[in-house]
């Protein structure tokens, strides 16, 4: 008996220990799982895949280009870091990226121009057409006509004082293609002034009455309605005269920092600028804001008024017209006109990152005319009528486009300096 009462007693003492410690534990351990682990509702704890392999993953995602942490000296994973918070709505989008490129966002609100199936679409029943009527007015020059086409379109005729000027319209439009910009300018197409051919028979007799030549070729440019006048952005408006020998002055620079405080409408119209100051140096176009710069010298109050061929569509958009003073008769008069050309490139620093691109690509090539010519050989039946840049004109071109290029790389270190 003594033995079996020892016995109980210990069965008895076993039981109270084994409770003792599993109230311990409870009480210890009650609500924290071990690291890793998750209690679900049901009290099961699921454990889920790698964690140290989540961390990682969301590292990659939250802090590229920085060194990934390992496991402390305690040989435990540090905690992951904050997934970065949404910029809160209505935050605009600084207007300016890496300095020197328009954003995205903002070219996004640029108003489109004419599409390349626009244009194609018009250039084909241009072509095709017969001229029906011929006015006068409304296209510039007293000998340029307004002409309606029988396929109901308008197109604006230009008859040029001589053959370089039509040739350079052409090319001036082909190459904005090159720069990725031909949808700033109207849809153009060269046609032959042919009295007795059938697309120019039903107005032969007002044919007899113009000053155009049996047999000339002439440019016919899409008419566009409602187009309005532009001013020149302040960048531009320059204060001081300028006399013809020493060029414009106080030109202010378009740069990030000088857009402070300028409307979403204002920077939606100085990336179209930005465009079109590189286009005028690389044709060397003077008959636009250059004209307007040399008049300076004796109009002071020139800059308030409208800018030479240039104007604004009814969505907005600016439309580059008249350009046959680009390439070949701009090229002749280098000497007169460069003084206003440059100083103009020299004050843009912000650009369109396409338009940028496309001159990288045209300089590094070194071949900017030959692409020119395959583009106006393929897309103008009457290309070879009017002949092709001279060697000294291609390689001025290579020229303009390549210091277009260096003024860029400029922009960029200024811009990587401040």
């Amino acid at each position: 008996m003594r033995r079996a009462g020892l016995a109980g007693l210990g069965l008895v003492a076993g039981l109270w220990l084994l409770a003792v410690v599993a109230l311990a534990g409870l009480w210890s351990g009650r609500g924290a799982p071990e690291p890793g682990v998750e209690a679900t509702s049901s009290g099961r704890l699921l454990r889920p895949p790698s964690q140290a392999a989540q961390k990682t993953f969301r590292a990659l995602l939250t802090l590229p280009g920085q060194p990934l942490e390992g496991p402390g000296e305690s040989g435990q994973e540090p905690p992951p870091p904050p997934v970065p918070a949404d910029p809160p709505r209505g935050v605009a989008e600084p207007p300016v990226r890496g300095g020197i490129f328009w954003s995205r966002a903002l070219e996004a609100q640029v108003p489109p121009g004419f599409s390349a199936e626009e244009a194609a679409s018009w250039l084909r029943a241009a072509r095709e057409a017969r001229v029906v009527s011929l006015e006068r007015g409304g296209c510039g020059r007293s000998s340029n006509r307004l002409a309606r086409l029988s396929d109901g379109s308008r197109a604006c005729v230009r008859y040029g004082i001589n053959a370089e000027q039509i040739q350079g319209e052409a090319l001036s439009y082909h190459l904005a293609g090159l720069l990725g910009i031909q949808e700033r300018l109207p849809p153009l197409a060269l046609a032959r002034v042919e009295a007795r051919g059938g697309q120019w028979a039903p107005v032969r007799d007002e044919l007899r009455g113009s000053p155009w030549a049996d047999g000339a070729v002439v440019s016919l440019a899409r008419w566009v309605d409602n187009l309005t006048d532009v001013v020149a952005p302040a960048p531009w408006r320059a204060e001081a005269g300028a006399a013809a020998t020493s060029g414009p002055r106080r030109l202010q620079p378009l740069s990030a920092g000088e857009l402070r405080g300028l409307s979403q409408a204002q920077l939606v119209e100085l990336v179209q600028w930005s465009d079109l100051i590189v286009f005028d140096y690389v044709t060397a176009n003077f008959d636009r804001l250059v004209s307007n710069l040399f008049s300076l010298q004796w109009d002071p109050r020139v800059m308030q008024r409208a800018t030479s061929n240039l104007h604004r569509a009814p969505n907005g958009g600016l439309v580059f017209l008249d350009n046959e003073a680009g390439l070949v008769h701009g090229y002749r008069l280098l000497a007169m006109w460069d003084k206003y050309n440059e100083p103009l490139l020299r004050s843009v620093c912000v650009f369109r990152e396409a338009t940028a691109q496309r001159v990288r690509e045209l300089h590094r090539a070194r071949n900017a005319a030959a692409q020119l010519l395959h583009l106006y050989r393929t897309r103008e039946p009457l290309a070879g009528v009017l002949g092709f840049l001279s060697e000294q004109q291609a390689q001025l071109l290579q020229d303009r486009v390549d210091f277009v290029h260096k003024h860029i790389l400029h922009c960029k270190a200024k811009a990587a300096s401040l």
